[in-house]
């Protein structure tokens, strides 16, 4: 699961009660602030979480062992859990999970937003190139298929929601209203992508985006 939490305006309990009923192995989280990073730690042993007051805290949180590192990246650093078959069931080879989430395009001044996006996106490509063979990128693009950066990412990588042709829209102008834009990404390499659901996140406007994926690629 990943979920943009929208800082200091996501009802915390209404959050902790979605994790519980989605129980996700592993939780990637954007937007984090104390109260949330409470609720996260409360119910998972093993995560990498930075909260900061602003919009800048992200992490990530998994069910079983992992090797969870940070992924230097220019203004916000992403997050990395590697799934070893030692320590998760089901698992035969490792898998990786990055978390990320990209500047927002249309920030004033726009000129600087852009270029800060386009080292992100520069900055996360040599750990695709490195990362394992299975490996699930997720998190907020702020990004529609329409743009660039997303593009570019599918170029390497496959988007489960739009294989199981289950893509729906994952964020709400000011979280009023249903979703207008699918911002919020699961794409992958390696793996097969069985399960795509959105859930509203109680305060955020965005949806969480929850996949399931199984080793190996599907079959043609």
């Amino acid at each position: 699961m990943t979920a943009n939490l929208w800082a200091h305006k996501v009802d915390v309990d209404g959050f902790g009660a979605l994790v519980d009923r989605v129980d996700p192995d592993v939780l990637a989280v954007q937007e984090l602030q104390i109260p949330a990073a409470a609720e996260v730690m409360a119910r998972y042993r093993y995560h990498g979480l930075v909260a900061h007051h602003d919009t800048l805290g992200n992490g990530i949180a998994t069910r079983f062992p992992a090797t969870i590192s940070r992924l230097p990246m220019t203004y916000r650093s992403g997050w990395s859990a590697r799934l070893d078959p030692a320590g998760w069931p089901g698992l035969t080879v490792p898998l990786e999970v990055l978390c990320v989430h990209f500047g927002n395009p249309v920030t004033f001044p726009w000129w600087r937003a852009v270029d800060r996006r386009r080292r992100q996106l520069a900055d996360l490509g040599p750990r695709l190139d490195t990362g394992a063979e299975s490996l699930v990128l997720v998190g907020d693009f702020n990004a529609t298929p329409r743009w660039p950066l997303y593009r570019t990412l599918a170029e390497r990588l496959g988007d489960g929601p739009v294989e199981l042709g289950a893509a729906t829209a994952t964020w709400s102008w000011h979280g009023f209203g249903p979703p207008l834009l699918r911002i919020d990404h699961a794409l992958t390499r390696g793996v097969t992508t069985l399960r795509s659901e959105t859930h509203r996140i109680p305060g955020s406007d965005h949806r969480a985006l929850v996949v399931e994926v199984a080793e190996g690629r599907r079959q043609a």
